[in-house]
């Protein structure tokens, strides 16, 4: 069935409470927030949560809400702006319980979900490093049937939902990210169901020229949010920056949990709109 154009309330509706969701992204850039900000509005648990290599706020603004149980990242935080403060708290006290996982096993977890792969070998590299003994849960010890050797493994990862950002989407549902993808790709693929936003639409056919790996087809997607300027306050690579006064603002509101819920309900808005008014602009 091809993608439907729904708003951003309708889109998180299709988020299953207590479910594993994946967000896209890589850092401070091309984080999903439209659909960040209505899942935190509407209140959405999440059991599991599942980032990119890199994450930020599209992972520490849930966090902070309380909304997650556990997470599956190899990294939460702003860059040269500081540590993620809601998802250290939470680390620190018990109420979000991690399960750690590194960049390129992660990456390979994902490569396996879309290929339908129970399982993948990790490289060799992972051996030097205590992330395989830290977290049994993702890492188990495998027999190569050829070989005789053994080598780490991890499941896996499909998620239940993915968020993503795209730039644009034609009238029949295609998407495109005009820019580099990062691992969002493999996450759209290895997802069961697939939300992305997107700055415009565009005419139908107009994404045929796009280069190979840099568009996603409508069968894949469940639905799209027309959310221009949906990823701030991080940027869009090519289109715009990030807003670094409003990152700083959250992280200060996220540093103090007192009182961190209502901070959270101010810093959503009540709707995309509210929150563009707020900020005065949609870029």
């Amino acid at each position: 069935m091809p993608a439907r154009f729904l708003e951003a309330n309708e889109a998180v509706a299709l988020i299953e409470p207590g479910s594993t969701l994946g967000v896209g992204g890589m850092q401070l850039a091309a984080a999903p927030m439209a659909l960040v900000r209505e899942m935190v509005r509407r209140r959405i648990p999440i059991a599991r949560l599942v980032t990119s290599p890199s994450a930020s706020l599209q992972a520490d603004l849930p966090i902070a809400a309380g909304l997650v149980t556990e997470i599956v990242s190899p990294y939460v935080g702003f860059e040269h702006l500081g540590l993620a403060p809601a998802f250290r708290r939470a680390a620190e006290t018990g109420a979000l319980r991690i399960l750690e996982i590194d960049e390129g096993s992660l990456t390979h977890a994902l490569h396996a979900g879309a290929g339908g792969i129970p399982f993948v070998p990790c490289p060799p590299g992972v051996d030097l490093t205590d992330i395989p003994g830290v977290d049994r849960e993702l890492f188990r010890r495998v027999v190569d049937p050829f070989t005789g050797s053994e080598h780490w493994a991890v499941p896996a990862i499909r998620p239940d939902t993915v968020l993503l950002a795209c730039a644009v989407a034609d009238e029949r549902g295609n998407v495109a990210f005009d820019r580099f993808p990062f691992t969002d790709r493999e996450m759209a693929l290895a997802a069961r169901r697939l939300i992305v936003e997107v700055e415009e639409v565009v005419p139908a056919g107009s994404l045929a020229d796009r280069a190979p790996g840099t568009t996603l087809p409508s069968f894949l997607v469940d639905a799209v949010v027309v959310a221009p300027g949906g990823c701030h306050p991080t940027e869009y690579p090519g289109r715009y920056g990030r807003d670094e006064a409003a990152i700083v603002d959250y992280l200060r509101s996220a540093k103090d949990a007192t009182g961190l819920e209502e901070r959270v309900a101010e810093l959503v808005a009540e709707d995309e709109d509210a929150y563009r008014a707020r900020r005065g602009g949609t870029s």
